[in-house]
């Protein structure tokens, strides 16, 4: 685990019809994997400058390695703010596929930890345990199966697992106050639709969008606002600390440089060099896990695509902003429609704004 340098080990790969547990090995089924088509991002790694599809979604994998299972787990309700509704089945984990797209072979599988048995957030560190992501890495990569088994299996320690150094790979903190322009989209339900992204950390403000859905946030909780039912609804459950400074390296692991060549839903866009970080958010939305995007040379958020915990070949969703830059305080969120008195949320904009922290 990328967290943990003592579990770093050296695996087996055995191919087989049987599906059974052995010791020290997880197995995964090869059905779950070819149904799971769940790909909102294709990349190039610039270490190797092959080309990847980042497949998400949620598999079943009997047995555990060591000391670790790694099955995904729901934290407790009001956990860091997290709001109820988190389920999951039991032997799920919860995956990134590392898919060629040239040979079409499996090079690398993220698993993302759920952060249990969840300490105080007061008690986390940057890159410690317990959230973050595993990583296997199988450098001649496998050919994908329609049916059967493959099992990987503890073989011996190894000091050769990459990104060791994860103290010079951290998150900014906060990111950078800026803006976003581009979509929000669910493969599911063949959605596409608008989103827009108004950091703007100095005052402690936050507008999110996804559609017909508005999000306001300020010092002391959030506005959520539905445009199609005309009503706007006042939430203490999170603030903008709780939207924002959660998206940090206490809950994500830097995942490498990609250059993201396509993305589910864009039409065209440019190739843009950026950092990965896979983990989990913890905001307004409740606990889900995430692959993560900022700007290489900015630290500009630039979206995120999100697992679901339920095994289903299509799940989750995806924000992505194709135009981006920084934010002018204040001014950036007074000059967006509509604002929180074109909602009906509040009677003057200062209300809203001028909140003592």
């Amino acid at each position: 685990m990328e967290r943990i340098p003592s579990s770093c080990v050296e695996t087996t790969l055995n191919l087989s019809a049987n599906g059974s547990v052995s010791d020290s090995c997880f197995t995964f089924d090869w059905s779950q994997i070819t149904a799971l088509t769940t790909n909102y991002t294709t990349y190039m790694d610039t270490d190797t400058n092959e080309t990847y599809y980042a497949q998400i979604g949620a598999l079943t994998v009997l047995g555990k390695m060591g000391d670790y299972d790694l099955d995904y787990q729901c934290p407790p309700s009001g956990y860091n703010g997290v709001a109820p509704g988190c389920n999951v089945q039991p032997d799920t984990q919860l995956v990134v596929l590392h898919v060629n797209v040239l040979d079409g072979k499996l090079y690398a599988i993220d698993i993302i930890l759920s952060g249990a048995p969840f300490p105080s957030p007061q008690d986390l560190k940057e890159n410690q345990p317990p959230f973050g992501k595993a990583h296997h890495t199988f450098n001649s990569g496998i050919t994908i199966q329609s049916t059967g088994y493959f099992k990987i299996c503890e073989s011996n320690n190894s000091d050769q697992c990459p990104n060791k150094n994860l103290d010079a790979h951290k998150l900014p903190h906060p990111l950078p106050s800026n803006y976003g322009n581009g979509i929000f989209g669910i493969q599911a339900a063949n959605l596409i639709t608008d989103s827009a992204w108004i950091m703007d950390d100095p005052n402690q403000l936050l507008i999110v969008t996804a559609g017909t859905n508005y999000y306001y946030f300020n010092g002391t909780g959030f506005f959520m606002y539905d445009s199609d039912s005309k009503t706007c609804t006042w939430l203490a459950s999170c603030n903008y600390r709780c939207e924002v400074y959660n998206y940090d390296s206490r809950f994500l692991d830097y995942a490498g440089e990609w250059v993201v060549t396509k993305k589910w839903g864009i039409t065209e866009m440019e190739p843009i060099a950026v950092e990965a970080w896979i983990g989990n958010a913890i905001d307004a939305a409740g606990i889900f896990p995430i692959i993560m995007y900022t700007d290489k040379k900015t630290g500009d958020y630039l979206g995120l695509d999100k697992l679901d915990p339920i095994p289903s070949p299509k799940m989750g969703a995806t924000y992505w902003y194709t135009q981006h830059g920084n934010t002018t305080p204040r001014a950036s969120i007074e000059a967006y429609h509509p604002n929180v008195v074109e909602a009906g949320c509040v009677v003057n904009i200062s209300d809203w704004i001028n909140v003592i922290f």
